[in-house]
C-alpha cells in the first residue's frame, strides 16, 4: 500500500449546523458549539422545512396555518443563533423550505464553502427507514465535506473548545475507507488525542496463529501508509476485532473510551444502502460518540 500525502491540516472556516430543533440536534448543537470554538469558525445554523414533514409537528396538530408554523420556525433559529452568539460564535440563520431537506442542505454546503457539515439523527429501521429514508445518511453518502453525525445514544460535549482523547478509524482497507486516513490523524494531531486503527474481520473460525499473523500483516500495512511527519507525534495502536463489522466497531469505541470514529463512506443508491443494512448509519444511530463520514 502507497504512503499517504501529507495529513490534511484541520481548519475549519465555516460549519454547517443542519438542526431540526429536536433533542438530538440540541446534542449536535453543542458540538457544533465546541468545533466551532476549537477552530475559531463561524457557524451557518441552517432549518428546512419541509411542508409535507410539517402536517405531523405539534404545530401543525394545534392547527397553526404554514405561514404561522414557518414564522415559529424562524424564531427557534433566530434564538439558536442569538443563544450560540452570546456563547462566543459567530452566526448567520439559514432557513429554506424544500420537500427534500438533504438536497437543500447540501446546496446550502455548497453555497456557503463549508467545512464540515453537523447534523444530529434518529434511529431509523425497518419499514420506517423504508419509505422515508435519512437525511442524515443522504448528507453522509452525498456530501462534498466531511458530516460529523450525531446519533441519539451519544455523549453530551463538555463545554468550551471541543477535544477528543481518543480517536477510533474503522478501516476494511478499501481506497474508500482509506479516503478518511488523513481526517483521523489531523484531527488526532489537533487534540494531541491516541489514535487506534481498527479491522473488523467477520471471520471467526480462524486459529490463533492465522489471528496473530493477520494482525501483524494489519500493523505493517497501516504503519506504511502513515506519512514521516505523522510519525514524529503519532503512535497509533492497531486493533482487529472479529465479528460483526457494525457490532465490534461499536463495541470497540465503547471499551477505547472513544471522543470520535472516523469512517469512509461509500456512495450508493438508496435501495442498495437498504438492502445492504447500512453499516455507516448503523454506527451513526448507535454510537456514544460522534460520528465523522468522508465520502
Amino acid at each position: 500500500m502507497p504512503v499517504l500525502e501529507e495529513p490534511v491540516t484541520v481548519s475549519i472556516d465555516t460549519i454547517l449546523l443542519a438542526t431540526d430543533f429536536s433533542m438530538v440536534s440540541e446534542k449536535a448543537t453543542a458540538y457544533a458549539r465546541g468545533m466551532a470554538l476549537r477552530f475559531a469558525s463561524s457557524v451557518e445554523v441552517a432549518h428546512v422545512f419541509d411542508p409535507a414533514a410539517a402536517i405531523l409537528s405539534e404545530e401543525a396538530l394545534l392547527g397553526l396555518p404554514v405561514g404561522d408554523r414557518v414564522r415559529v420556525q424562524n424564531d427557534r433559529l433566530r434564538d439558536l443563533c442569538h443563544t450560540l452568539t452570546r456563547e462566543g460564535v459567530t452566526t448567520h440563520a439559514q432557513l429554506s423550505q424544500a420537500h427534500d431537506p438533504a438536497r437543500a442542505i447540501l446546496a446550502l454546503a455548497r453555497s456557503t464553502d463549508a467545512g464540515l457539515i453537523v447534523t444530529g439523527t434518529r434511529s431509523r429501521n425497518g419499514i420506517e427507514r423504508l419509505f422515508l429514508g435519512s437525511t442524515a445518511e443522504k448528507l453522509i453518502r452525498q456530501s462534498a465535506c466531511p458530516v460529523l453525525t450525531v446519533g441519539p445514544s451519544a455523549r453530551w460535549p463538555a463545554r468550551g473548545p471541543l477535544v477528543f482523547r481518543n480517536i477510533v478509524f474503522a478501516t476494511d482497507l478499501s481506497a474508500q475507507s482509506l479516503k478518511a486516513l488523513p481526517y483521523a490523524l489531523s484531527f488526532a494531531e489537533d487534540s494531541g488525542a491516541h489514535l487506534y486503527l481498527c479491522m473488523v474481520v467477520e471471520e471467526q473460525s480462524l486459529t490463533p496463529y492465522q489471528r496473530e499473523h493477520l494482525t501483524q500483516g494489519f500493523r505493517e500495512g497501516m504503519q506504511s501508509l502513515i506519512p514521516e511527519r505523522a510519525r514524529d507525534w503519532c503512535t497509533p495502536e492497531c486493533i482487529v476485532e472479529y465479528g460483526d463489522a457494525a457490532t465490534s466497531i461499536l463495541a470497540a469505541a465503547q471499551r477505547l473510551d472513544a471522543g470520535l470514529i472516523v469512517l469512509g463512506a461509500r456512495q450508493s443508491s438508496f435501495w442498495l444502502s437498504y438492502l445492504e443494512h447500512g453499516l455507516t448509519p448503523n454506527i451513526v444511530a448507535n454510537s456514544v460518540c460522534p460520528v465523522l463520514t468522508i465520502c
